[in-house]
């Protein structure tokens, strides 16, 4: 290559790396990261000049958030040790301590002599796409709540009926109970019968109300280990409330052994809860012997599989294409919004709200979460 050649090369590569939108650099795998080169927009990034960082002043760990530094420290030496490439997101403090979110890749090049790893790599701020993930996040939790809120006041009718009955009992032994107390020789183990079954009924018009609470309440999203079985017997008790009412059975089928998954339990009981109603919906009228939707959770690759199965008339080619568009809904008081709240959920979850029809009739809702990764 000759001297112009060469010129011209460093000068297109230095308007390169000033073009990049974020920051160049080779630095020695070393506590905090001592650098011995980056490119101009290590100002915009962090707010240090370029000399500051090369003279080391100041180290990238220096200003790396301190939650976060165990966790770049781990990825680097994996990545020295392996002579892989790494990519990692954390937080930084820069030089006014504004923390920004960064994403990071970088490789080792070569090795010292006495194995310390030089590290080349390229990190660039990413704030403005962790505040839109957030806001959507709060914004699909927000709808998600509407969702549940609108759900109950639908279910309204067949929670009263469903607390009426406990009530009705609680009623009835309290006046058993007092009429035994008001003979000359009280009957001490009837009462304490009667009692014991008061209490029962009233722990099972709480649990109903408990279940609505749940459902109702605004709240982050936490995904977290979650007992699948668990999940789904909850979920199913709250479903059973408006089946009975409309002559629907639901048969759950749990298989042994399911590991337990890694999700939002209330957001996930959400979507089957709206597909159950769904399939109930889609079924125009019970028979005198009632109908069955089959709620299923089956292993699947380290994961559980969920199904919901209706006997309706299916899903059309034309409503396919368009069933998961929010405000359409064949419902007259409907929003509209469950099914598109439910594929977000399930998005959320790194999953797919799938669908097929079902034979001889009806439809299949499924989707996947993974297992948790302690569990695995």
């Amino acid at each position: 290559m000759s001297e112009s050649q060469h010129s011209s090369y460093t000068y297109q590569l230095e308007t390169l790396l000033k073009n990049l939108p974020g920051m160049a650099y080779r630095c020695l795998n070393l506590p905090h990261w001592p650098m011995d080169f980056v490119s101009d927009g290590c100002l915009e990034l962090t707010g240090y000049a370029n000399h500051e960082i090369v003279s080391q002043q100041v180290l990238w760990g220096d200003f790396t958030h301190p939650d976060d530094i165990d966790f770049v420290d781990q990825e680097v030496r994996l990545s020295a040790d392996s002579g892989k490439s790494f990519e990692c997101e954390y937080r930084i403090r820069t030089k006014d301590g504004t923390e920004k979110w960064v994403w990071e890749r970088g490789r080792p090049i070569d090795y010292l002599d006495d194995g310390t790893a030089v590290i080349e790599g390229f990190i660039t701020d990413i704030t403005p796409q962790r505040i839109a993930e957030k806001e959507l996040r709060e914004h699909r939790e927000l709808l998600a709540h509407v969702d549940r809120i609108n759900s109950m006041g639908e279910m309204a009718s067949a929670m009263a009926h469903e607390i009426n009955q406990p009530l009705t009992a609680i009623s009835l032994y309290s006046t058993t109970a007092l009429t035994l107390l008001t003979k000359s020789v009280p009957e001490t183990d009837r009462i304490t019968e009667v009692l014991e079954k008061l209490t029962l009924q009233s722990h099972r018009a709480g649990a109903v109300l408990e279940r609505m609470q749940i459902m109702t309440k605004h709240r982050e999203s936490y995904q977290h280990a979650v007992d699948c079985r668990l999940m789904m017997e909850e979920v199913h008790k709250l479903a059973e409330v408006e089946a009975r009412l409309r002559n629907f059975t639901i048969s759950l089928s749990i298989e042994k052994d399911l590991p337990k998954v890694h999700c939002d339990a209330i957001q996930v009981q959400q979507v089957i809860l709206n597909l159950l109603r769904n399939g109930m919906e889609a079924v125009e009228q019970p028979n005198e012997n009632g109908e069955i939707i089959f709620l299923k959770a089956a292993n699947n690759a380290g994961g559980v599989k969920i199904s919901i199965i209706d006997m309706g008339s299916g899903i059309s080619d034309l409503d396919a294409k368009q069933l998961y568009q929010p405000f359409r809904s064949s419902k007259e008081t409907g929003m509209g919004l469950g099914l598109s709240i439910s594929k977000s959920i399930i998005n959320a979850h790194g999953s797919e709200l799938e669908f097929m029809n079902h034979s001889p009739q009806g439809t299949i809702f499924y989707f996947t979460l993974r297992g948790d990764v302690d569990e695995i």
